[in-house]
């Protein structure tokens, strides 16, 4: 077997495919595969000049009805960009535009000029035109095949590397989350800052999470989905985000700009310090050997994000302890997957509804807004908190918010807000109706 390295131009390779002298082998080759994101990024990819890993071609002989030579070449690796690129050049798909929230870029690059976004092939101007059908592509042309076999294992080959797994391509993403998550998590030789994570039970954590040469790949996936969650309930307790893949890639895009200093952060240190206090209690009744469930884990940092700078609440080590000693033997119904926002509100809210004297949050003994405190909080804003609308004297009602009374929120102006009686959550804590929250 020999090589042949050459560089192509887009449109040529969109010409070859299109006439059948580029093909596909339909005996290993699986067809189209691609879905319309992966197709727009690589189109963006060639207009922002980011390397494209290299076409195998196998190239073939045959003789012609009239005794010439015709050759046909057999995609070995890189069919999904050919179709890609072809469906673009027949105009099928238009590219996401720079401020598009679905285009997975840096917040820092999202200033800088690309005119191609936003538009199919037919509306760039001839500029941008030719420099799409002009891009360079590496293609290695394989000849003098001594058996059909090593095309085969070839192909195999190709497609056999180590893949990275979902979160360690998250590592990589520029920004701030990713060190952070790695700091508090661990990576590869660098121990991780909190043992939080490693006392999760890693059952039921997807196997292509796993690396065994990085112990840490699940817990930094773990830590992501936590610092997920926390980062909405600073702004709404009461909003319980998904944590599907996308959700968690989507929380690395949006926090770019995010620092190690940062007041959310800190937050967040207040939360895994006080949670590996009572696991590090756990492990040492149980010389490390049990594990809590992630949910259990993480239904333990919502509480002590609910008491974050509560200072009528003080958790001792009787505390922690009656904290660890219910949540080891607190038992998840099982139903919807834990991954999504429902469940997880849910989860959190048979939790603690259990909560065993001693460990919950004392509550303001003054249940409800006084007339002076109403008087303040219309005029801080006299629009309903959940449908913005105007509400009169016989329809408003006032809620507890951001934090609910029933979770230590104080009765007092700076925590509550005007609403439509028919507004009014009632003591639902889901996040519908609150403003700024996508859905879960």
């Amino acid at each position: 077997m020999e090589f042949e390295r050459d560089r192509l131009a887009l449109k040529r390779l969109v010409s070859g495919w299109t006439s059948g002298s580029i093909v596909r082998n339909a005996e290993y080759q699986r067809g189209e595969a691609w879905g319309l994101p992966q197709k727009q990024a690589l189109i963006d990819s060639v207009f922002r000049d980011y390397p494209i890993p290299p076409l195998f071609l196998h190239e073939r002989s045959a003789e012609g009805l009239r005794g010439a030579t015709s050759k046909k070449f057999e995609i070995i690796d890189g069919q999904q960009r050919i179709l890609a690129a072809a469906s673009y050049l027949a105009d099928e798909f238009e590219l996401l535009k720079v401020d598009d929230p679905k285009l997975r870029l840096p917040a820092s690059l999202r200033t800088l000029p690309a005119d191609w976004g936003g538009r199919r092939f037919s509306h760039l101007d001839t500029e941008l035109r030719t420099r799409i059908e002009e891009a360079q592509f590496d293609v290695f042309f394989v000849t003098n095949v001594r058996h059909e076999d090593e095309i085969r294992d070839l192909f195999i080959r190709l497609q056999s590397g180590t893949a990275l797994t979902r979160q360690q391509i998250r590592d990589a993403w520029p920004g701030g989350v990713g060190p952070v998550v790695e700091e508090f998590a661990g990576k590869l030789a660098k121990r991780p800052k909190y043992r939080v994570f490693q006392a999760v039970d890693g059952r039921g954590i997807r196997d292509d999470e796993d690396d065994s040469r990085d112990p840490y790949v699940k817990h930094r996936q773990t830590c992501a989905q936590l610092l997920r969650i926390l980062f909405a309930r600073m702004v709404d307790p009461r909003h319980f985000p998904s944590v599907e893949a996308g959700d968690v890639d989507a929380f690395y895009h949006q926090h770019t700009d995010i620092t190690r200093d940062s007041p959310a952060i800190q937050e967040v240190e207040f939360v895994l310090e006080n949670v590996q206090k009572v696991t590090d209690a756990l492990a040492e009744r149980w010389s490390g050997r049990k594990k809590l469930p992630k949910m259990t884990v993480f239904a333990i940092a919502f509480f002590f994000q609910d008491i974050h700078n509560r200072t009528h609440l003080k958790m001792g080590p009787a505390s922690r302890k009656l904290l660890g000693d219910y949540s080891t033997d607190f038992q998840i119904k099982r139903g919807a997957r834990t991954v999504s926002g429902p469940a997880i509100k849910a989860m959190y809210e048979q939790w603690r509804a259990g909560l065993p004297v001693g460990v919950g949050i004392e509550l303001d003994p003054k249940r409800t807004f006084d007339a002076h405190d109403q008087s303040e909080i219309r005029r801080k804003n006299p629009l309903c908190g959940i449908c913005d609308k105007e509400v009169l004297e016989a329809e408003g009602e006032f809620d507890h918010f951001p934090v609910p009374h029933s979770w230590g929120g104080k009765t007092i102006p700076e925590n509550g807000r005007l609403v439509h009686s028919k507004c009014h959550p009632r003591g639902n804590l889901g996040n519908a109706g609150y403003p700024g929250h996508s859905p879960a």
